[in-house]
């Protein structure tokens, strides 16, 4: 990963435990993130006249990527809903954050879109996955399986199932609108090659994050009105607090931006994935400090785990 990937990442992890933080104390819920994606979608849509010159060119599969994309970030804020009503953020949230860190490099290898992970990225996989063991138990002394297990547990997981399916499909169709931008003419109110580039890098990830939201929120309303009935998840959003929505929604966008434009600094998806959940840490910190929830000796331990597996997943 370049210096520039790593910088946006680490703006981006600070962005996102923080509207996670939001979720959990406000009561996330499908009817939560359905506002928070509609509001994101609201925020960033004057861009696409902005740049509708570059909206055009966007090619046609990418319309295509579009749609499963935003399959998998509702299932991805469906899983993570879910984990915040069974569980606790210093638990629930790094359990879901560091999932797709072995998930997405086993899927980049058998479907050839990624490099096979070096020694250390793997050791870097493996430190990950023993993390994930530890920080659900309730004593060091005593680690059993059995609390690896529960509804948060089964939440989490779904969550890291599109976390997964989403980066992938992101990076994939990225790819294919940079490309269309800096084979064409330069973009809008930008000249030469080496700035139609970076406009490129920037300009693709705006336009198509701001597409995303609006069919994952087509997506979740869907979901919701499957769940509970169309009057049921009208109920839900009458108790949605929305002020909270709302600036989760501007965060979720800001962070997820961020993390676009860093797939165009990285060789590998998977790293990229792997570095930005150093957001892990400050979530279980939040849980801690501003919910108040409990850092058992296993927490501790298995967070840091996971962020020395994260980093050797970085560097490797």
């Amino acid at each position: 990963m370049s210096v520039t990937a790593i910088g946006l990442v680490l703006v981006s992890a600070f962005v996102h435990a923080g509207w996670n933080l939001l979720g959990k104390r406000d009561g996330a819920s499908t009817a939560y993130f359905f506002v928070a994606c509609a509001a994101g979608a609201a925020v960033i849509a004057p861009m696409l006249l902005v740049w509708s010159a570059s909206v055009v060119r966007m090619p046609a599969v990418v319309w295509l990527y579009l749609i499963p994309a935003g399959l998998f970030q509702g299932l991805y804020f469906v899983g993570l809903a879910g984990a915040y009503r069974t569980g606790d953020l210093s638990v629930a949230y790094p359990v879901a954050r560091a999932l797709p860190v072995l998930m997405v490099p086993l899927v980049t290898v058998l479907i050839g879109t990624g490099e096979s992970p070096s020694a250390l990225a793997l050791g870097g996989m493996v430190t990950v996955a023993v993390g994930l063991l530890v920080i659900p138990q309730q004593r060091l002394a005593r680690v059993s399986i059995r609390y690896v297990g529960g509804a948060w547990i089964a939440y989490a997981f779904l969550a890291g199932v599109g976390t997964a399916g989403y980066s992938l499909i992101d990076d994939a169709a990225l790819a294919l609108f940079r490309a269309a931008l800096e084979s064409g003419p330069a973009p809008t109110g930008v000249s030469g090659g080496a700035a139609a580039g970076v406009s490129a890098q920037v300009q693709a990830p705006v336009i198509y994050s701001a597409f995303q939201s609006m069919m994952t929120a087509a997506g979740l309303a869907i979901l919701g009105a499957g769940q509970r009935g169309v009057g049921g998840f009208a109920a839900e959003l009458r108790r949605t607090q929305l002020r909270s929505a709302a600036a989760a929604g501007v965060a979720i966008v800001a962070a997820y931006c961020l993390v676009l434009v860093a797939y165009g600094f990285a060789r590998n998806v998977s790293y990229v994935v792997a570095f930005r959940q150093i957001s892990l840490p400050l979530g279980a910190l939040l849980g801690v400090m501003i919910l108040r929830e409990r850092m058992t000796v296993a927490r501790a331990t298995g967070t840091a785990v996971i962020l020395a597996g994260l980093v050797l997943v970085s560097i490797g």
